[in-house]
């Protein structure tokens, strides 16, 4: 080789310092990919359990008994569809009738008969729905029948659908009453005659007020049968 300077190897320059800010961009994006992933797989979950159900798989509210309450209740044996009639008045007595009597407010009354058991002794429970042509008005058949003296809807022994003698009427026991908007649903309640005799005392009435507050919900079963 010639005199001269001797040959130099040049150092490797420094690697650039990380982009910070391009670290951090990259890590977002990886997790908005992920929850978009995630939310494409409930979106498919959730649609096909949606499609479960409109195959006919029931809901929980569907699969609940339609008479669930704290007492069973039974069709009495002679009535074992809701009866129904356009014609309430023909239904009711005292000042109620006179009420349902003018044209146009009440469209429709059911009536259903259903018996009960408590601690071994029968109850007949009747229930009464009427539709009217506003809430207004059925309010005001609610209002009327709450206070003593007014009369009320008939049941089916008033009515002679039936007969238990010595009893004429349920009216003598139990009673509730509730508003649905344009529908009231009446009921009454009484214990059934043992050998031709009444047995309801003074001391029955709690359980005779209890059975009619739980009877109200009947009103759902004797309307669908209408």
């Amino acid at each position: 080789m010639s005199g001269g300077d001797p040959f130099q190897f040049s150092a490797e320059p420094p690697p650039p310092p990380p982009n910070t800010a391009l670290s951090w961009g990259l890590r977002i994006a990886g997790l908005i990919a992920i929850a978009v992933v995630s939310g494409l797989v409930w979106s498919y979950v959730t649609s096909d359990g949606d499609s479960a159900d409109q195959a006919g798989v029931p809901t929980v509210e569907q699969t609940l008994p339609k008479t669930a309450g704290k007492y069973q209740f039974d069709p009495h044996p002679e009535v074992a569809k809701a009866r129904t009639d356009t014609d309430c008045a023909k239904h009711a007595y005292g000042a109620t009738r006179e009420f349902l009597a003018r044209p146009g407010l009440c469209t429709k009354v059911v009536q259903g008969l259903f018996t009960t058991t408590v601690e071994n002794r029968e109850i007949l429970v009747s229930v009464g729905v009427l539709h009217f042509n506003s809430a207004k008005t059925a309010g005001e058949l609610r209002a009327l029948t709450d206070r003593d003296g007014t009369g009320n809807v008939n049941d089916l022994v008033r009515d002679k659908v039936i007969s238990v003698p010595p009893l004429t009427a349920l009216s003598g026991g139990g009673y509730a009453a509730q508003q649905n908007e344009s529908v009231v649903v009446i009921v009454e309640a009484d214990y059934a005659p043992v050998e031709g005799k009444a047995t309801r005392t003074a001391a029955d009435e709690p359980t005779l007020k209890a059975v009619c507050g739980d009877a109200l919900r009947l009103a759902l079963e004797i309307d669908a049968e209408a």
